[in-house]
């Protein structure tokens, strides 16, 4: 309990201190990229040191575990989710660190939609990502690498609103507690309105400036919401009374 706590304050303090910085920048820089670039060392290595974190915690889970399978998807995804933002945050890949993130999604899917502790059912919901997933690739084959970014993250925004449909109607299944089904459902609501910052700070366009902020301050907005549905989605792992 307290390694898990001080674990937790320790990611929620450096959540602190790069979204101060972040906003330091915007407000010392404005939209100008290569300002905003130039200080960004120190917050790419502390984002992905809270992901290492919220999955150490993860990790942590023992014997306050829902059940042993509950846990090993939970650990799964968090382990692929690091990849992810180590892809982004410190290799600067952003086409494979989306492909980790749908493996991500794929296994909180999976997690959220047991029945039971011995499910071991495929979700038929997976069924409309892995579908978008293909039809992403068709144009994929037809276009340079360069030009394969826009249908992989159209690909993954299909598995975040199945992901968060699914995490919505986890209240109402009764296989996780009342309190851990909460933190899942508001956990993935919280993921997704980052993934919408992370769609909006993609917009930046050199002959629109109004356009270029809106971006910046959605990029900032990011870590305020995926940080804690980090921490949501990790306490849901641990058994809890109500």
């Amino acid at each position: 309990m307290k390694l898990r706590n001080g674990l937790i304050a320790i990611a929620v303090v450096l959540t602190a201190s790069f979204l101060v910085l972040d906003w330091m920048a915007f407000f010392r820089c404005g939209a100008v990229e290569r300002c905003l670039m130039e200080g960004s060392s120190f917050q790419n290595i502390a984002k992905c040191a809270v992901t290492a974190i919220m999955t150490l915690v993860v990790f942590s889970i023992g014997k306050e575990r829902l059940c042993l399978r509950d846990r090993t998807l939970l650990q799964a995804s968090f382990a692929v989710a690091l990849c992810a933002d180590f892809c982004f945050k410190i290799l600067h890949e952003h086409l494979i660190g989306v492909c980790f993130f749908m493996a991500t999604q794929a296994l909180l899917i999976v997690r959220h939609t047991r029945k039971n502790e011995t499910d071991n059912s495929f979700p038929m919901i997976l069924y409309v990502p892995f579908g978008a997933m293909c039809l992403a690739a068709v144009p994929c084959l037809f276009s340079s690498f360069s030009g394969v970014m826009l249908p992989v993250v159209a690909a993954y925004g299909s598995f975040v609103v199945c992901s968060l449909v699914v995490a919505c109607r986890v209240p109402k299944k009764g296989f996780f507690p009342a309190r851990n089904a909460r933190q899942i459902k508001w956990g993935m609501i919280l993921f997704f309105c980052c993934d919408v910052c992370v769609g909006l700070s993609g917009l930046v366009s050199v002959d629109h400036s109004v356009q270029e902020i809106v971006a910046t301050m959605a990029h900032n907005f990011v870590w305020a919401f995926y940080t804690p549905a980090l921490i949501l989605l990790a306490l849901s792992g641990y058994r809890q009374d109500s």
